[in-house]
């Protein structure tokens, strides 16, 4: 184990570098201690609601290993990409003391993505230290991961660990999902992660997990394994802890169209649910799918107090709501008014899957509403790639995620008038 030790040690300095990470070992919980909402970048705290500071500037890396250090009997992790070597460390420590770990991962994104690193972490987890896994483009049932739609290559996207859901112990069972993947680099983009103790919303996960492994055993069944349009629906999506609602879904639609569209869900939350403010932050949100017309009627006809913030190199794409919501020129669906929306400016990037309803400064009569998850918000999310999301009715989850919003938003509008000013004051020591 000591080489395995060492290598994890080697790339330790990542959690301290940034002098905004932090461990706070008292973080603000909901819902009796039970959920847990983290943040790597900054809050602002003059949105919080009284005694409910959203957990800012967390080390999610970290937090990700206390859960795993802390398992009985089981982790089941699912990730687009891994290459964190202080996870891979933690895992293939949980193996050794006899925890059962499966892993499963996108065949594409991982060796692609910073593969020097992917190629040790491989080398631990598989080769050295035995460590079951699997990956969308090992099982059998479609040479390809072509998908039925346009022909778009499927991508096992999900970012989820179940803990213990095999420990017969049913207080001690764990959801970790978000935008998080378990990289290097996802320390430094912008991400949220949800920690949730439910021996419910666990058994939910693992039916989407063992879809897609094949089996309920330790070792994979590749002949029954399904990815992508060829899973079957997983059973029930709702649990409760205490009174409070909270939904989980697992994309995409199938061949046969056994499954929802989730498109057509969240468009319908959003038409159903918002009376007066909807907030997003978003990595990917295209045009010309229902939840954008939604989004749009709201803004157009009920004038409801609409703000965004938005990946910068996905923003900019033609097919983007930051492009149609700005009535920028690229745009393919320019909106008929403008709504207020920027670019984020961040290290790195802005990996936020959330939207907010009626979060900000909530009445009696409204139930504030987040939608997060590892699902992007465009066609290939629902009709492509293996995701999931959470839809959460707390006023106290919404507004520790309302904190995290003002800070992004506040920070790429402030930039974007820093901007202007700059070129306004180039422009004018042109024309002297």
């Amino acid at each position: 184990m000591r080489n395995c030790l060492n290598i994890g040690w080697i790339f330790l300095y990542v959690n301290i570098s940034y002098g905004q990470i932090q461990y706070n070992p008292h973080p603000t919980s909901a819902l009796n201690g039970k959920v847990l909402v983290f943040f790597n970048g900054t809050i602002d705290s003059a949105y919080s609601s009284r005694g409910n500071l959203a957990n800012g500037n967390e080390n999610l890396e970290q937090r990700v290993i206390d859960v795993i250090n802390a398992a009985k009997q089981s982790i089941d992790l699912t990730s687009y990409e891994l290459n964190s070597l202080n996870i891979v460390v933690a895992l293939c420590k949980a193996h050794e003391r006899g925890v059962r770990v499966r892993i499963i991962f996108d065949d594409d994104a991982a060796p692609k993505n910073n593969s020097d690193l992917w190629k040790t972490a491989r080398q631990l987890l598989e080769k050295r230290y035995k460590v079951p896994i699997m990956s969308d483009a090992g099982w059998p049932w479609v040479q390809t991961k072509t998908n039925f739609y346009k022909g778009h290559r499927a991508q096992m996207h999900h970012k989820f660990l179940i803990a213990d859901y095999l420990s017969p112990d049913s207080t001690d069972d764990i959801v970790i999902t978000g935008s998080y993947n378990f990289t290097i680099t996802g320390l430094v983009s912008m991400q949220n992660m949800v920690k949730i103790q439910s021996r419910a919303l666990a058994k939910i996960y693992t039916e989407e997990f063992e879809i897609m492994w094949g089996s309920s055993s330790s070792v994979p069944d590749t002949t029954l394994a399904r990815f992508h349009q060829y899973k079957s629906k997983v059973s029930g999506n709702q649990i409760k802890i205490d009174g409070t609602s909270i939904q989980a879904y697992f994309t995409p639609m199938n061949l046969k169209a056994g499954k929802t569209s989730f498109l057509d869900l969240l468009a319908d939350l959003v038409t159903k649910e918002t009376q007066h403010d909807i907030k997003i932050c978003a990595f990917s949100f295209s045009t010309g799918i229902e939840i954008d017309d939604a989004i749009k009627e709201k803004f157009d006809k009920h004038s409801i107090d609409l703000k965004a913030v938005f990946e910068p190199s996905l923003g900019k794409q033609y097919w983007s709501l930051y492009a149609a919501m700005t009535q920028s020129e690229k745009s393919k669906k320019p909106w008929d008014k403008k709504a207020e929306a920027y670019l984020a400016v961040e290290d790195r990037h802005l990996h936020h899957k959330y939207l907010l309803i009626d979060a900000e400064n909530p009445d009696s009569n409204d139930v504030p509403v987040v939608i997060t998850g590892s699902l992007n918000f465009s066609k290939n999310a629902n009709e492509v790639n293996d995701d999931n999301f959470l839809i959460i009715r707390d006023k106290k989850i919404v507004n520790q995620y309302l904190q995290e919003f003002y800070a992004r938003f506040r920070q790429a509008k402030n930039h974007e008038k820093s901007f202007k000013v700059s070129d306004e004051i180039n422009e004018a020591n042109i024309e002297d």
